[in-house]
């Protein structure tokens, strides 16, 4: 009997061992590139050590800052990430976190069925959408002039994640109790007093955890930009980066080192606030 339990820790562990190789070694092999001068991402066979090494890679990004340089196409995609995934973060929470409330609160007749819609939304594929929304904004909404613009892209992103935040923060509304509100009301306290003393504070976990997993899936969306955002102007990081893989030269240090830059932001909210978000969101879920 322990022999077969010993047999199976070591197979286990051989497939953890496994899976966190397959894992890591992309990862490893982005660094190794961004770390590396161009002439050692173009020899066979390719090194797994960064030679010869180079820091220039990074350095690119931040100097020589003139029009059309890399390091102006990089920090203007990066300020246009910040400005639609921020903008985007701060709608859908307050948009959804209306929707959810009134979902939650008030007596309205397959609301359920409503909030179901609403999460089935976020279940569309990226790539069946992108058609309509291309169609919409330039033929019958040409008049806006929203395409290539930041602002369509943030109409776009909350289209995209409104559901998932209805859906959690719905859940978190129905699982405090109404006599909290009854009491506030009963004190001389209005209904929207009473949504921003009592109730949103109580629903914080869920606020942070749809604000950050928001933030996530609008910071590294790619295909998006690339068809209803593709002028210099308006694209993010992910577009920046895909720009430099040229017709005739492939700069894979300066795309490595780029995709690292452009990942230090979720990495740091995953580490700094991933159990936020996984409770936040696993909270939400059951109470609804």
């Amino acid at each position: 009997m322990t022999k077969r339990l010993t047999g199976k820790r070591v197979l286990l562990y051989a497939c953890v061992l496994l899976v966190t190789l397959w894992t890591l070694a992309p990862i490893y092999f982005l660094i190794i590139t961004s770390l590396k001068q161009y002439v050692g991402t173009i020899t066979y066979p390719l090194s797994w050590l960064p030679t010869p090494f180079t820091w220039n890679n990074f350095g690119v990004m931040f100097t020589k800052y003139t029009q059309d340089s890399i390091s102006y196409r990089f920090l203007h995609a990066l300020m246009n990430s910040l400005i639609a995934s921020s903008s985007t973060t701060i709608l859908n929470l307050v948009f959804g976190s209306a929707a959810a409330y009134v979902l939650s609160r008030a007596k309205i007749r397959g609301k359920n069925a409503i909030t179901m819609i609403f999460l089935a939304s976020n279940l569309l594929p990226t790539v069946a959408l992108i058609i309509p929304f291309y169609v919409l904004t330039v033929t019958y909404l040409n008049g806006l002039n929203l395409y290539d613009t930041n602002t369509l892209l943030v109409i776009v992103y909350s289209s995209f994640s409104l559901g998932l935040v209805i859906w959690i923060m719905r859940g978190y509304f129905d699982s405090i109790p109404l006599e909290l509100e009854e009491a506030a009301r009963v004190d001389g306290a209005t209904r929207m007093v009473s949504l921003v003393r009592i109730i949103l504070p109580l629903t914080a976990p869920g606020i942070l955890a749809t604000g950050l997993l928001t933030f996530l899936t609008s910071w590294d969306n790619f295909v998006l930009p690339l068809v209803l955002a593709p002028d210099s102007s308006a694209y993010n990081l992910p577009f920046f980066i895909y720009s430099l893989n040229g017709q005739y030269l492939h700069l894979n240090n300066e795309i490595a080192a780029g995709g690292l830059l452009s990942a230090i932001p979720p990495v740091l909210i995953v580490l700094f606030f991933g159990r936020y978000i996984v409770s936040g969101m696993t909270a939400g879920a059951v109470k609804g």
